[in-house]
């Protein structure tokens, strides 16, 4: 806010009389500036005004004590002489003046500093402060204790600053003086430097990010291959082995991969080219012998067939009794021989349960195979599915049979007590999975369709990172019926459309050409009827009426003297 102007006294009574400026010779002209009536010229010196005023607005701003005042008052007049010792004197050998006096007033750009002959004197700041304090008078200056004590106060508050700053804030500049130019130069200076500096900075900054982000980027892609090159080898080692055994079929010299493996393919080494040599003109070539026929390997040998069992597993009995049995797998032994891998030995019993156990051993390869050979593709759907923890769960729930359906809310049924019902499934979670294609309600019971149980046997599979936040809009199972389906019935609306669009343009073939069809001009539009036929005149409405009969009190009471130009008494209206 910018303080009003000092006003000058007003007269104090009738007693002092106005005297007349040379503006007013007869004493009636009211000075703009007091008020008064026959003014002095003095009144209207506007410098005299603003002078005052910044000696009141600016004086107690600067801090000053009496010896501040008469120190800068000195240096104006004789100046200050500094000492060898380190101390100051009104002249060479006088009367001393306190060094941090001099050090404050110094700072902040009244006083300057010494020169080759060690004298001081004061600036134009210094001349014009103290100039201000002597037209302010001593009530602009503080007196000892009331400046240290908020010298104090401010080094209190400001204990993280720095010296500079404190001794700015305990005695300020002049506002519009050189030094506090230099000051305001200075700082931006400072502020460029920090602005060069924090660029700098930031430019650093970024790069190390981008850096940082591409050898994040790069790790990562490094994981992904390394990821995609395990699962391929297991894939590879779960199918056909390592690859690296030799071509012997034989238990002892297969490696641990390949006797796991369902199909291993042994490794054979290539044989070495033998140098072809020029044949002599004059010999006539040998008839080549017929090469007799290699025996098959054990692989691939015709073996006993069971109904029921792949040719890989089989049953054999182990006496004549036939009451121990003993299950054999190929694969197990290494693709060369059969190696028993289970001991059946329950009397008349043992061919039905070594049979039993040869589909369970039989169903544990082809589960291992599968696994094997859908994990790419598994870890796809797992991903692209976007459930979360919460919709696993119904799917799951669901697969194991206790989602069912009331006619009005889904709840998961209790396993313990069957005849209970359970905790209830959200309703919008449900819906979701059903527009999805993993689930179908029929009737009562929720059950999983067949990309529903695809789909959770991928997610327990992979185990992927679950949704952190659950959405009702669920894409389909990549590959799955209902992905089928929705690409189906799109291919088959485009086809719709495009069919349409072709017929259309067959009834219309002048939208096929390159220029433009003159179309008719609209029709202007039809004048709009008016809502009610306009009143005939009332003379039309009554012929042959000349007047009407009101009640009395519908007309003003000087009514017969309007019509008639005469005045007489008016009658009492009468209701």
């Amino acid at each position: 806010m910018t303080p009003t102007a000092p006003t000058p006294p007003s007269s104090s009574g009738p007693a002092e009389q106005p005297q007349a400026c040379a503006r007013c010779t007869h004493g009636c002209h009211r000075c703009y500036w007091t008020g008064l009536h026959g003014a002095t010229a003095a009144d209207y010196d506007p410098t005299r005004w603003r002078a005052q005023y910044d000696a009141d607005e600016i004086g107690p701003k600067l801090s000053w004590t009496a010896r501040h005042l008469d120190a800068v008052d000195h240096a104006t007049t004789t100046g200050i002489t500094a000492d060898p010792a380190g101390g100051y004197r009104r002249r060479p050998g006088g009367r001393r003046i306190a060094a941090q006096l001099i050090t404050e007033l110094t700072a902040s750009g009244f006083l300057s500093p010494p020169d080759a002959a060690g004298r001081i004197t004061a600036t134009d700041d210094g001349r014009k402060a103290a100039l201000l304090l002597h037209t302010a008078g001593p009530t602009a200056l503080l007196t000892t204790a009331d400046q240290a004590a908020r010298a104090r106060r401010i080094h209190r508050k400001h204990q993280s600053s720095s010296a500079d700053h404190k001794q700015q804030l305990t005695f300020p500049c002049l506002p519009t003086g050189d030094h506090a130019h230099v000051l305001a130069d200075r700082a931006a200076a400072l502020h460029r430097e920090f602005s060069r500096h924090a660029a700098i900075s930031r430019a650093k900054a970024e790069a190390c990010r981008a850096r940082a982000e591409a050898e994040y980027t790069a790790e990562q892609a490094a994981e992904r291959a390394r990821l995609d090159a395990e699962c391929e080898e297991a894939a590879r080692h779960a199918v056909h082995g390592c690859g690296q055994c030799p071509d012997t079929w034989t238990v002892d010299e297969r490696c641990g991969i390949c006797r796991s493996a369902s199909h291993p393919a042994p490794h054979r080494p290539a044989t070495e080219e033998a140098p072809v040599a020029t044949p002599a003109p004059a010999a006539a070539a040998p008839e080549p012998e017929e090469a007799e026929p290699a025996f098959p390997p054990a692989a691939s040998r015709p073996m006993t067939a069971i109904e029921g069992l792949p040719h890989s597993v089989t049953i054999s009995a182990l006496n004549q009794r036939e009451d121990a049995y003993a299950v054999q797998c190929l694969p197990c032994g290494g693709g060369g021989a059969f190696t028993t891998v289970q001991t059946i030995r329950d009397g008349n019993w043992s061919r039905n349960n070594a049979y039993m156990a040869a589909q369970h051993h039989a169903a544990q390869h082809t589960r291992r195979t599968e696994d094997a050979l859908n994990t790419p593709l598994w870890a796809q759907q797992a991903h692209a599915l976007g459930w979360s923890t919460a919709q696993a769960d119904t799917v799951h729930d669901a697969a194991r049979g206790h989602l069912h359906y009331d006619g009005t809310v889904y709840y998961r049924m209790d396993p313990h007590d069957p005849r209970a019902t359970g905790r209830t499934v959200a309703r919008a979670r449900v819906i979701s999975l059903i527009t999805a294609g993993f689930l179908e309600c029929d009737g009562r019971h929720v059950t999983p369709t067949d990309d529903g149980t695809t789909a959770l046997q991928a997610w327990h599979a992979i185990r992927p990172e679950p949704a952190a936040r659950e959405t009702t809009l669920l894409t389909p199972l990549p590959g799955g019926q209902e992905d089928a389906r929705r690409v189906a019935a799109r291919a088959e609306l485009d086809a719709f459309v495009a069919a349409q669009l072709a017929e259309e343009r067959r009834g219309r073939p002048e939208q096929l050409t390159l220029w433009s069809i003159e179309r008719p001009a609209p029709l202007p539009p039809r004048p709009r009827r008016p809502r009610r036929a306009p009143r005939r005149p009332i003379a039309e409405r009554f012929p042959g009426q000349t007047h009407i009969t009101v009640p009395a009190y519908f007309l003003p009471p000087d009514i017969h003297a309007a019509l008639t130009g005469q005045t007489h008494p008016t009658p009492a209206r009468t209701h």
